[in-house]
């Protein structure tokens, strides 16, 4: 039996086509975008990946940047060599903005879409079968929330070509501590501690941008017709 998420669910299965010819190449040197199995700070982008969702669901409610609206919580909890840009909540379809400065030379890893699959969770139903591992069950059922039709990633106006190749799948059970708030809004399956969990999603990894004005803008539309645009304006100092 899967468990109820309150989170909202980005995933596709085709991309909407662009020119290969006016697109991000992602292994030409001049391409923005760290290659998929790349180690960039001596970690893998799934391993990013995975921090980025200790870092999402370690911060309140309050100024949580998934629930953020403007953007003015985006420095909230950042550190390291690489900067997390976490996706918006919207359950409506339309168009959403956010701004924020990024330090100069951070790495941005950019959340597409994704689903973190938390245990144990408050139905006893939710959990491996006899003989199944825990990961094995995990990994399993994160891959059960498909929801997108289509999926498309621009940097500055030029599109991120195959942007459905950057999905990640956790190699092994990882672990997060979610704050209490986020039960009711986010995940109810929140325990307050450290919980296993498997990340399915799809992520991006940019180089550190140039000083300046950047826009990155991610459009997307489910299997119901609805399509939502985010658009990221960020400023580098």
């Amino acid at each position: 039996m899967h468990k109820k998420l309150c989170t909202w669910l980005a995933f596709g299965c085709a991309l909407i086509g662009v020119s290969a010819a006016h697109a991000w190449q992602p292994d030409q040197d001049d391409s923005p975008v760290y290659p998929k199995w790349s180690h960039p700070f001596d970690r893998s982008i799934n391993g990013w990946a995975n921090l980025s969702m200790q870092w999402l669901y370690a911060q309140p409610y309050s100024q949580n940047p998934y629930f953020d609206p403007t953007g003015q919580f985006c420095t909230v909890g950042q550190q390291g060599p690489v900067w997390y840009v976490a996706p918006i909540f919207a359950m409506s379809p339309g168009n959403y903005t956010r701004s924020c400065t990024i330090p100069r030379d951070k790495a941005i890893l950019f959340q597409i879409a994704w689903v973190a699959d938390t245990w144990p969770c408050p139905n006893p139903n939710f959990g491996p079968a006899p003989g199944q591992s825990l990961y094995d069950f995990l990994y399993q059922d994160s891959g059960t929330y498909m929801m997108m039709t289509s999926l498309s990633v621009t940097l500055d106006g030029k599109p991120v070509r195959d942007v459905l190749k950057y999905h990640y799948i956790s190699d092994s059970l990882n672990s997060v501590k979610g704050d209490p708030s986020l039960q009711s809004t986010f995940d109810s399956c929140i325990t307050g501690s450290y919980q296993p969990v498997v990340i399915n999603g799809y992520f991006l990894m940019f180089k550190p941008l140039s000083p300046g004005q950047h826009t990155i803008v991610r459009t997307a539309t489910s299997n119901m017709g609805m399509t939502n645009t985010f658009t990221y304006y960020l400023t580098v100092p």
